[in-house]
């Protein structure tokens, strides 16, 4: 929206007063802050605690009755008092001794011990077989998936840095674990 010049000039003018007067109200308040030049607020004194409400239009402010400058001599007063000694250790237990815990799991004298459960078997390999292809010559390819990429892989191939493609038939691709040497069958989906 385009102003008349006279209109915009005046306005700017009257922000750049407003801008100064909040300036200078900004800096007065920080000069009032400063240590040692703080002015005594008068201590208010009430008889009953007065609750704001809708009713009550008057309102003590909780903190106008304290004085904000620091006493340092009653300051150093309070610190100067002995610690009271108490005869309490924090890592002594008072409550009496723990009672003694039955073993359940030593076995019985004469009996051979039981053998451990067995490992449970390793997670399934991160491939899946999607396809079989038979090419020219009798050489058989297969389609698979590592890792939700699809890879073309051949009989002796390594997949995943871990896994060799040991046998390619159209039902199966069978592949092998280099770090655990198990071997996985894959089946094509029918």
């Amino acid at each position: 929206m385009n102003l008349p010049a006279g209109i915009n000039k005046w306005g700017v003018a009257a922000l750049g007063v407003v801008c100064l007067f909040l300036v200078v109200k900004l800096v007065a308040q920080y000069r009032g802050m400063q240590p040692g030049k703080s002015r005594p607020h008068p201590a208010t004194v009430s008889t009953s605690p007065v609750r704001a409400g809708k009713a009550s239009s008057h309102v003590v402010d909780d903190l106008a009755q304290y004085d904000p400058d620091v006493d340092y001599a009653a300051l150093k007063a309070m610190d100067s008092r002995p610690i009271p000694d108490e005869k309490r250790i924090p890592f002594e237990f008072s409550g009496g001794a723990a009672p003694p815990v039955a073993k359940a799991d030593a076995p019985a004298p004469g009996l051979p011990p039981s053998p451990p459960p067995p490992l449970p078997p390793p997670p399934p390999p991160p491939l899946k077989a999607v396809g079989y292809n038979k090419l020219p010559g009798g050489k058989k390819e297969a389609m698979v998936t590592f890792n939700d990429d699809l890879v073309v892989v051949h009989e002796g191939d390594i997949v995943g840095m871990r896994f060799e493609v040991v046998k390619i038939n159209p039902t199966m691709v069978t592949v092998e674990d280099a770090e655990t040497h198990q071997t996985f069958e894959l089946p094509f989906p029918q």
